[in-house]
């Protein structure tokens, strides 16, 4: 039989679809996702997912349908099943009975026992056994010879005056037929008593067994079996009896003792037995019908929970996959408004990066320009100290020019590489001054730094001051030597980098205050280093010049 199964969600059955649908239109044929598309989407994929779901419903209501259709058959075998053991069991005890009482009967009028004595022991066996009512002995012509029978719950003893003819009655005639040993069994009918049936109704089966004295058979022995006991196990549990004769000796249904009318192989509308019986045999003689009724109003009642329940689910789950491509729609909306929106920024971001490297590039080219100008504005001075100060002013504005090139260039318009930038200064400066035959070395220990343009160009003046003032007048007699400068991050509250600038030159002039001093690039350096938020120190214990400078980077604003 099979397994009553829960309806599951179809939500993985929907996502493998829409995956494999999304791959199918965007990677093979580039297929773009509008809200029209996507609604028609939407609706296929709500049309199969309605379609899958729905199949499922009606193929669990079928199969719930086929597994409780045989559950119920198998309690009610198992109920025919249980009554007939029941019978079949009472039926050989009984057997065992007859034969009992016949042997002991046979015994005492062997010994000369009287009749009362016989009575006596006869009534004592049916009192401790209530599943009788009651015991006799009838002689070969009919004539009752003794009986013993309960009465509301009282054992009583016939009178011999009030002892009954029962030479008409079928099974004396059947049972005195028998041979010795055998056990003739009666039909179920009703108990009879002078000609009457007796009432209230007490439905019973008779066991009768031949009597012999010696060898002769002097009548039969038998029980009148009190079925009643055996009916009373049968309440509530849907159970029916049919005698042979087709007539109703129990049913909680139907009127007793009445002709059975109704067709045990009767189906339902769906082709299911609306009886379960069988028919049992008592050694041949008898034929009797157990039978029980499937429950059919509680088949329909749990099947209609069943079905009320499968499609309420099913109606929750198809609004479900309605909600959520709806979701899906709206958010994917968004998607395509948001798409839009950084496409347009986007575009507007690389107008701005576009627009900015050109006013680098055209801020480098003016600086040159005045460089150019100032060159050659020099070529006319005679005198040497003002042709070098011109000289010394278009150094300055290489270096914020070089600031400008290296931000157009790279691919962040933030920021530039320091370690690059200052490579390129300094090297240019060195060939510049001392010409590209030289012998002044550049060593540099700088960290991965990258600084912004509002603290690029006041260091990168910074800078181009001291490595102007090193060449000028630290290597003023030499060609060769050791420039060195090291940038570090450091951690401190105060400061971000620390920069040292040293030589292996000449060194200060012992008459120059370093703090105090009308030169204009010591001015300009002291500037420069207020202007970083920063403080410079020079180290007179090192030998050449050696300078100490701690500055913050300073936020930019954009």
């Amino acid at each position: 039989m099979s397994e009553i199964f829960e309806l599951k969600t179809p939500s993985l059955t929907y996502f493998l679809l829409i995956q494999s649908l999304k791959t199918n239109l965007l990677n093979n044929m580039k297929f773009k996702l509008t809200n029209v598309n996507l609604i028609i989407i939407s609706l296929i994929l709500f049309l199969i997912t309605n379609v899958l779901l729905w199949t499922s419903v009606v193929r669990r209501i079928s199969t719930y349908k086929k597994n409780i259709y045989e559950i119920e058959e198998i309690k009610a075998i198992n109920r025919v099943k249980e009554a007939e053991n029941q019978f079949f069991n009472l039926f050989k005890i009984s057997k065992k009975n007859i034969a009992l009482i016949r042997n002991m009967v046979e015994l005492e009028l062997l010994a000369g026992d009287s009749p009362e004595s016989i009575a006596r022991k006869l009534g004592a066996f049916i009192k401790l056994n209530d599943n009788y009512f009651q015991a006799r002995i009838i002689d070969d012509t009919g004539n009752e010879i003794i009986r013993v029978e309960m009465q509301n719950h009282s054992l009583q003893i016939t009178n011999p005056e009030k002892l009954q003819y029962k030479g008409d009655r079928y099974y004396f005639r059947e049972a005195l037929k028998a041979d010795k040993g055998q056990v003739y069994i009666s039909q179920l009918d009703l108990n009879i008593e002078d000609g009457k049936i007796e009432l209230p109704h007490r439905p019973t089966v008779r066991f009768f067994s031949p009597l012999f004295s010696a060898t002769k058979k002097i009548g039969v022995i038998g029980l009148n079996l009190n079925i009643q006991n055996w009916f009373d196990t049968f309440e509530g549990k849907n159970i029916g009896l049919l005698n042979a004769s087709n007539e109703v000796y129990y049913d909680e249904n139907l009127e007793l003792y009445s002709e059975f009318t109704q067709d045990l192989d009767k189906v339902d509308e769906n082709g299911k037995p609306e009886f379960f019986y069988k028919n049992i045999s008592l050694d041949g003689a008898q034929t009797w019908t157990l039978y029980t009724r499937n429950n059919i109003a509680l088949i329909r009642s749990k099947l209609a929970k069943f079905k009320r329940d499968t499609y309420k689910n099913g109606a929750l789950l198809s609004a479900g996959v309605l909600f959520l491509l709806s979701i899906t729609y709206f958010l994917n909306k968004n998607y395509i408004k948001i798409s839009e929106l950084n496409k347009s920024i986007e575009n507007q971001l690389n107008e701005r990066d576009t627009l900015i490297k050109e006013i680098h590039h055209r801020v480098k080219n003016n600086l040159q320009v005045v460089a150019s100008l100032l060159s050659l504005q020099s070529s006319f001075i005679k005198d040497e100290t003002i042709k070098m100060l011109f000289r010394y002013s278009q150094y300055r504005i290489n270096s914020m020019g070089m600031v400008h090139e290296m931000l157009y260039k790279s691919g962040d318009l933030s920021r530039i590489d320091y370690n690059t930038y200052i490579n390129e200064m300094v090297t240019a400066l060195i060939q510049s001054m001392k010409g590209r035959e030289n012998d002044i070395t550049l060593e540099t220990e700088i960290d991965n730094i990258y600084l912004n343009i509002d603290t690029s160009i006041p260091l990168g003046l910074i800078i181009n001051e001291i490595i102007t003032n090193s060449l000028k007048y630290g290597f003023q007699d030499t060609k060769k030597g050791t420039i060195f400068i090291k940038l570090e991050k450091v951690q401190s509250s105060s400061y971000n980098y620390k920069m040292v600038i040293s030589d292996n030159g000449s060194g200060f002039p012992s008459d120059v205050n370093f703090r105090n001093t009308k030169s204009l690039g010591l001015k300009l350096i002291h500037k420069l280093v207020l202007q970083l938020r920063g403080n410079i120190e020079k180290d007179n214990l090192k030998p050449g010049t050696y300078y100490i400078i701690n500055f913050k980077e300073i936020e930019q604003i954009s």
